[in-house]
């Protein structure tokens, strides 16, 4: 973690335990009211109690870092820089040096029955241990999607059908040791496309950019058995700018490798979004255009300057 970040106190960091959303009405209307704050203010926040079990965290934690830890040329079987590709390799060197910043496999999982025999078949256990993995997030995405969705005032069920058939892309991501006066990034700062990441990371390294602090960077500590949730572009979208989608970078550690799995979750691919007509009133004027994954991803093709978001704002 760089040490001249300052590091968020637990107390500022939301958390939410999920099993809380099941509970009478009262608590969970306090439960919602917390997730409504934390996406307006810092434009993320960590759930406990998920049902994400430490054995299938662990175990997809491990078929990955097995996976990069082959030989190179069995990795680069995946390897393209094609966008599109439903599974992806890839690497981010450092100043053009035979070392990288950051190693990198995507893969869709959803449908998982569609995808998951593309995947890499080395290690025997990856696509178990990441389908399994999938599988459980999938499922907990719905509760928080839900969650957050009421949190905007809206029904838990806007979209419902929507974000139950929407894209879940998968990207294990592998940042090794590095030097802390090296200052390098394993990832430089941006936002992500998506409804919501959820986020499982083998150690701390994440750091987001605090709202509420002059757009300060702050070091997310590391707290065990708590999944990250990111505000992404388009719920930023979707909400009409009340929340905002949370700018974050990654920092090697000078004492391992990193290892996390980013879990996007979207509409699917050619669905449109914009902002719920229910947010959108004299006041409160529409401020963005409607796009949708598959837009993204053409985005991304273009290598333009200018960040998606701002692309999307009227």
């Amino acid at each position: 973690m760089n040490s001249l970040v300052p590091v968020l106190h637990p107390s500022q960091v939301t958390t939410i335990d999920v099993t809380q959303l099941h509970h009478d009405s009262h608590t969970r209307s306090v439960v919602i009211k917390t997730i409504h704050d934390a996406c307006q203010k810092m434009g993320f926040f960590q759930v406990k109690n998920h049902g994400v079990s430490k054995e299938v965290t662990e175990n997809g934690l491990g078929s990955l870092s097995k996976f990069f830890d082959l030989p190179m040329d069995q990795k680069t079987i995946f390897l393209s820089d094609d966008v599109n590709k439903p599974v992806r390799f890839g690497t981010f060197p450092i100043d053009n040096l035979d070392r990288v910043s950051r190693e990198f496999i995507k893969i869709y999982a959803y449908p998982i029955d569609d995808w998951i025999g593309s995947w890499p078949h080395n290690p025997m256990d990856f696509r178990e241990n990441l389908g399994k993995y999938a599988m459980k997030v999938k499922r907990l995405s719905l509760d928080i999607l839900g969650a957050i969705m009421e949190s905007l005032g809206l029904s838990p069920t806007y979209l419902r059908s929507s974000l139950e058939q929407g894209m879940h892309m998968i990207v294990g991501n592998r940042y090794p040791q590095c030097s802390p006066s090296s200052n390098i990034l394993g990832i430089a700062s941006h936002t992500d496309h998506t409804i919501i990441t959820i986020l499982l990371e083998s150690m701390s390294g994440l750091e987001i950019m605090d709202f509420s602090d002059n757009n300060a960077w702050k070091s997310v500590p590391e707290t065990e058995g708590t999944l990250k949730v990111l505000v992404g572009n388009h719920l930023e979208v979707l909400s009409n700018g009340l929340y905002r989608s949370v700018f974050h970078r990654v920092t090697p550690s000078a004492q391992m490798s990193r290892v996390s799995i980013g879990s996007f979750l979207s509409l699917p691919m050619e669905e449109m979004v914009e902002p719920a007509m229910e947010l959108v009133d004299e006041e409160h004027p529409k401020a963005y255009r409607a796009s949708s994954l598959d837009e993204y991803i053409k985005f991304l093709s273009t290598k333009a300057e200018k960040s998606y978001i701002e692309s999307l704002k009227i």
